[in-house]
């Protein structure tokens, strides 16, 4: 049946933007956990999830659960679910706490790159924490304001309010 309830452009927007981010994620860790599977053995023969078990662990549960929940709440936020808009406004708020403390804790290592006195790979993880700052920092003010407004909150508190009559006309 489809669905008589009409849903804002931004709404879709956002959800959109969070599928895609959460699939382009999988793709990106995939990617780096396939590499970390095929490391060569130490000189003992032991993989690196052999000698590193808690680590590896973590780096196989964590993001995969991240990505998990940031596609399952991109197809709430479709369905105009109430509990995606929760998780939405609790991720939005993360990744804005995030963003700010690292402005505020190392704001020389986030807005200048030195080119001369760091390493390659210093300057390669600078390079991903501003760039995860880019991506982040707007789109969490966005999601703050957007997801807090009066217009939203009825799209997904219509949702609410049909389910109960739903499952009483299923009843009848």
């Amino acid at each position: 049946m489809p669905n008589p309830r009409s849903r804002s452009a931004s709404v879709t927007a956002a959800a959109t933007l969070v599928i895609l981010g959460s699939v382009s994620a999988l793709f990106f860790w995939g990617s780096f956990f396939l590499s970390l599977l095929n490391l060569p053995p130490d000189k003992l023969g032991r993989h690196v999830y052999q000698t590193n078990t808690l680590a590896f662990l973590l780096l196989t549960l964590v993001p995969s659960t991240l990505i998990a929940l940031g596609i399952q709440t991109g197809i709430g936020l479709f369905r105009l679910r109430s509990w995606a808009r929760s998780a939405a406004l609790i991720w939005a708020s993360i990744a804005l706490v995030f963003c700010l403390s690292v402005i505020a804790f190392r704001p020389f290592e986030t807005f200048f790159i030195p080119e001369d006195f760091v390493s390659d790979l210093t300057s390669l993880k600078q390079l991903i924490v501003v760039s995860f700052l880019i991506m982040l920092f707007p789109v969490s003010v966005w999601w703050l304001f957007l997801f807090r407004t009066k217009s939203v909150r009825m799209q997904f508190a219509e949702s609410t309010a049909e389910a109960p009559e739903r499952s009483s006309s299923r009843e009848a």
